[in-house]
């Protein structure tokens, strides 16, 4: 069954034997779809189990359906699903379970942000970055049909025991417990991952999960988390933060402090600038993640970042300086890395500089 992509169709009964009939003591997660538990097959397999809560069987079809497309879409950088369980019974009620690898390491979360003291080295966050980037690129030009994530953080990306990052819940943002539309009213994602021009006017694009890239990728070369609250009525965004800290050409300073094994200042410089970009909150100045591997695995330069608009929350003194300060709002870094140009025809970062 290991690397197979025949997809099991497991019975309630296998479920609850290797949960300890959902025991609490099995629960290895929890989100807006349901619990996430530890799980042990026949076979005596490590595995995890996603239930989703409030289902009826309306949509039983659909959701087998999508389940076989999600399977079939195979990458070193993405979670494996193994098989899933539709199931009614009179005291569980209408059940939905979809069965995934279990990573040896957790989630990225885990390791930023839980109880995991020792910090990841350089080495690792990088490996993880590309690993990250990779899985997204893939789901974004390789599978077939394209998929849009939608819900992009750090407990989303997955970590086996050689720290090979796994993109996890790809394809199931239209199983939340109202049920998802492409063009829903209602948002699929985590407050502080979710990209402006969605979250506020519904536009989903590739895009869109750039931007949630480049929030993680900050995560994880700062080690803070993606909101912050200063004080009782404030909260910074990570990205505002890390944008004013190139803005001011600190751009180390994004880099958490203490961190084994730390790269090179040009490298990691480099990443900073990516996540930075990818973050931006215009749509149209973020790469493609096909752009971001690109960059990350070869030499080639990271496009000029485009000013960014003044914030809907900004006060009067933000505003004053906006308007005040001068220049061409773009920014490079000390190396001098110049504007990228997309190969494919779409739009370059930095034309607005020529």
């Amino acid at each position: 069954m290991g690397a197979s992509t025949t997809l099991v169709r497991f019975s309630l009964e296998d479920i609850k034997e290797g949960t300890r009939n959902f025991s609490r003591e099995y629960i290895i997660g929890r989100g807006g779809y349901g619990n996430v538990f530890k799980g042990i097959l026949g076979d005596g397999c490590e595995v995890a189990i996603k239930r989703f809560k409030n289902c009826s069987a309306a949509g039983d079809e659909s959701f087998s359906h999508e389940v076989e497309v999600i399977a079939s879409i195979r990458h070193v950088n993405l979670v494996a699903l193994r098989g899933y369980c539709i199931a009614t019974t009179p005291f569980e009620g209408h059940q939905r379970l979809i069965v995934c690898d279990l990573m040896e390491n957790g989630s990225l979360h885990d390791h930023l942000f839980g109880e995991v003291e020792r910090k990841l080295s350089w080495p690792i966050r990088q490996k993880i970055a590309l690993g990250t980037a990779r899985g997204l690129a893939y789901l974004h030009y390789g599978a077939q049909p394209a998929i849009i994530h939608r819900d992009i953080k750090a407990s989303n990306i997955l970590l086996d025991s050689k720290f090979e990052a796994k993109v996890a819940d790809f394809g199931l943002a239209k199983f939340q417990p109202e049920g998802m539309t492409h063009m829903s009213t209602r948002v699929a994602g985590t407050l502080g991952y979710v990209a402006p021009e969605y979250a506020l006017y519904g536009q989903l694009t590739e895009r869109s999960d750039v931007y949630s890239f480049g929030v993680v990728l900050l995560e994880l070369l700062s080690g803070k988390k993606a909101l912050n609250s200063t004080n009782e009525d404030e909260t910074s965004h990570i990205a505002d933060w890390a944008w004013s800290l190139v803005k001011n050409e600190r751009i180390m300073d994004v880099i958490e402090g203490g961190m084994p094994e730390m790269g090179s200042k040009e490298v990691m410089e480099k990443y900073v600038l990516i996540a930075v970009l990818c973050s931006h909150p215009q749509l149209y100045a973020r790469p493609t993640m096909d752009q971001v591997v690109k960059i990350l695995e070869t030499d080639s330069p990271v496009p000029s970042i485009p000013d960014r608009p003044i914030s809907i929350i900004a006060d009067m003194s933000d505003i004053e300086k906006s308007i005040s300060s001068s220049g061409s709002g773009f920014l490079s870094s000390s190396a001098g890395y110049q504007t990228f140009v997309s190969d494919g025809g779409l739009p370059s970062v930095g034309k607005a500089n020529e």
